[in-house]
């Protein structure tokens, strides 16, 4: 027959305490994990998202960086009660009561990422005093978040960019290491290469030519024969534009007085009225001009006179009357 176990109060004692102890690590794990005040009242709040991507219900809800509740509840928003901006996603927050006052109409909820890990979260900006404090069942706005699948989208793309681009630098390269194209032959050509070696020995002899002392560059920057040629030139030029401005000479004379200008005006008015009564008819010369029967007449009278001369040259005899003394 089997014997009870004996339980001694020392037994007793080492559960208990083994007990609290797990208990009090559960609370501490709890308060640790950020989720607030686990006693206190809260209340519900709302927002509207287009993506909740990696949310759960339990995530932390932070307000300007300290967390004050937690995510109660994630719900899909049916195609026919969607707002105008087509968000799908109600989030309902519990948010501690202490914090009411700081969440009011002008506040933004925005989903984030904290951590390295990437736990998701709710973090909303405290409104301004002037806003209305928000009720519970209110809706707070939200603020767009962060898309990072696009972003990754996005980096792959540029990598894959930047990969074309290496693989063009890299085709370029090789295409000039081996002598292809214009820089090609710049960069393996031994003959070009030579030609500029040449060129620059030319350039170099030619330049310390003009630098040596009885060189053409040294006796301009040094001999001062051509600067006070430069001076007097100047000097004269001066002179001669003085003159003019003061109408000194007839050059001043032509840029100062405006007689010469009055008599070429006088003139160009003559020959203007003389144009113009040639185009009117007035006067012999005019007639000679618009009189058709004056121009025809004295086309005939040459006319007749040129076929007298060519008789004359034929037969000049005709013409010499015979002159008898006796």
């Amino acid at each position: 027959m089997r014997r009870g176990v004996v339980v001694t109060w020392e037994q007793v004692r080492v559960g208990l305490l083994i007990l609290v102890a797990l208990v009090v690590l559960s609370v501490g794990v709890f308060l640790v994990g950020d989720t607030g005040n686990v006693f206190g009242e809260r209340y519900r709040l709302v927002t509207l998202v287009r993506s909740a991507s990696g949310l759960v219900p339990g995530a932390a809800v932070q307000l300007a960086g300290q967390t004050v509740g937690q995510v109660d509840d994630i719900r899909f928003i049916t195609p026919d009660q969607r707002p105008e901006t087509q968000e799908a996603v109600a989030i309902w927050l519990a948010i501690n009561v202490d914090v009411q006052d700081q969440i009011r109409g002008d506040s933004r909820a925005q989903v984030r990422t904290q951590g390295l890990l990437g736990d998701r979260l709710i973090d909303i900006r405290p409104g301004s005093s002037d806003a209305r404090v928000l009720q519970p069942g209110d809706t707070v706005a939200s603020a767009s978040a962060l898309d990072y699948d696009a972003l990754l989208a996005e980096g792959a793309e540029a990598v894959g960019d930047l990969t074309d681009v290496a693989r063009n630098l890299s085709g370029l390269t090789q295409g000039i290491l081996e002598g292809r194209g214009t820089l090609g032959q710049l960069v393996v050509d031994e003959q070009l290469y030579e030609r500029m070696v040449g060129l620059a020995e030319s350039l170099d002899t030619l330049v310390a030519s003009a630098a040596a002392p009885d060189g053409t560059l040294m006796r301009v920057l040094t001999d001062d024969t051509l600067y006070t040629a430069v001076r007097s030139a100047v000097t004269s030029f001066d002179t001669l534009a003085r003159s003019v401005v003061e109408g000194e000479g007839t050059l001043g004379q032509l840029v100062r007085s405006d007689s010469l200008y009055r008599e070429l005006n006088g003139t160009v008015s003559r020959a203007d009225s003389l144009l113009a009564s040639l185009l009117a008819g007035e006067g012999s010369a005019g007639r000679l001009f618009s009189d058709e029967g004056l121009y025809e007449e004295l086309l005939r009278t040459l006319v007749e006179l040129n076929s007298m001369l060519e008789d004359v040259r034929r037969d000049p005899a005709r013409y010499v009357p015979d002159i008898s003394v006796f």
